[in-house]
């Protein structure tokens, strides 16, 4: 009867010792502008989050559209934020923007016209 009690006064003395730290989260702001792009997104190993952007026509004028994200990121995680053409004639209507910002230090990325993707695939300095 007496080693029961010890292995269970043992157990709860460690617990405490055990007890896994907490890790810090980070939200992050994306934002992509292009015209007719897949774009793609995620935090660390995750690469399952797509959305298409279609640009549009007013008149004369072709439009990029605009759209925003929102991740939350561990400080171990990377960022992956990428936009590509859907067709390649489409960089006449204008070059592929990427910005990521929030808790973290802000990203820009401006492709040219000729560009196909505009990527950001790195660590991220958290604020």
């Amino acid at each position: 009867m007496f080693r029961p009690v010890i292995g269970a006064l043992a157990l709860v003395l460690l617990m405490p010792a055990c007890k896994k730290e907490e890790v810090k989260e980070y939200t992050v702001s994306l934002k992509a502008t292009c015209y007719d792009c897949i774009v793609q997104y995620a935090s660390g190993p995750d690469r399952g989050r797509f959305d298409t952007l279609f640009g549009s026509v007013n008149g004369s004028d072709t439009v990029r559209t605009t759209r925003s994200y929102t991740l939350t990121m561990r400080e171990e995680e990377a960022l992956f934020f990428r936009a590509c053409r859907l067709e390649p004639d489409s960089g006449r209507f204008g070059p592929i923007e990427l910005l990521a910002e929030g808790d973290i230090q802000s990203v820009v990325v401006e492709e040219p016209l000729e560009a196909d993707c505009a990527v950001i695939n790195q660590a991220v300095q958290f604020r």
